[in-house]
């Protein structure tokens, strides 16, 4: 289910993960930037379809796939932002001896 309260961000505006300092932000921005990645290389198989290989059409695919990918990130099905948290948990846990 998307969540009707997501922020949708300009195509321009681009966190830096080094400027989070929310473990939470950074998970879920890491699992937004994954899915980016994983749909990129999902379109290279694709044929243009109705898109011609144009600038434009490029630059629209980008800016969906960023949204679709926000979309996915912020829905918390796919599971990678609290893989990570866990990770983080644990990692926390153990290398300060506790």
């Amino acid at each position: 289910m998307i969540n009707p309260d997501m922020k949708i961000r300009p195509y321009w505006d681009v966190k830096d993960i080094s400027q989070l300092k929310d473990p939470e932000e950074i998970a879920q921005e890491f699992e937004a930037i994954f899915v980016r990645m994983i749909m990129k290389e999902f379109r290279k198989t694709l044929n243009n379809g109705l898109f011609s290989s144009s600038f434009q059409s490029k630059m629209y695919l980008d800016m969906f796939d960023m949204q679709i990918s926000e979309a996915i990130s912020s829905s918390g099905q796919l599971g990678l932002k609290q893989y990570i948290l866990d990770a983080l948990q644990a990692y926390q846990k153990y290398s300060t001896g506790e």
